[in-house]
């Protein structure tokens, strides 16, 4: 069921506790690494189940793939920079399937 699926404005919070201009805490990274994690796969899901063939969102799907392979590097810039990335890609997908009607607007 849908249930405690989070809405999704509630990933724009997510990237915005990355992607804004007061770093998040070291002790905060392995929360924020879950939920844009989680963020990543549903936007590719939702993608992928509206059969949206985009080259963008192709494209942000692989990024989104080889991000979420990766483990959260144990060392701070490398953990930081890889939540930034995690975050930048979730951002871009979100808006790109907002921009091709895959999804309504969020913001």
């Amino acid at each position: 069921g849908l249930r405690g699926v989070r809405p999704l404005d509630a990933i724009l919070d997510d990237v915005g506790d990355v992607l804004s201009n007061q770093a998040p805490r070291e002790d905060e990274f392995a929360e924020l690494d879950e939920r844009l994690r989680g963020d990543l796969r549903r936007l590719v899901n939702i993608a992928v189940a509206a059969e949206n063939d985009d080259g963008q969102v192709a494209d942000l799907i692989g990024r989104a793939q080889t991000l979420t392979a990766e483990e959260l590097p144990a060392d701070y810039r490398a953990a930081l920079g890889y939540l930034r990335r995690t975050a930048g890609v979730t951002n871009d997908l979100l808006e790109r399937l907002t921009e091709t009607g895959t999804i309504k607007d969020v913001a």
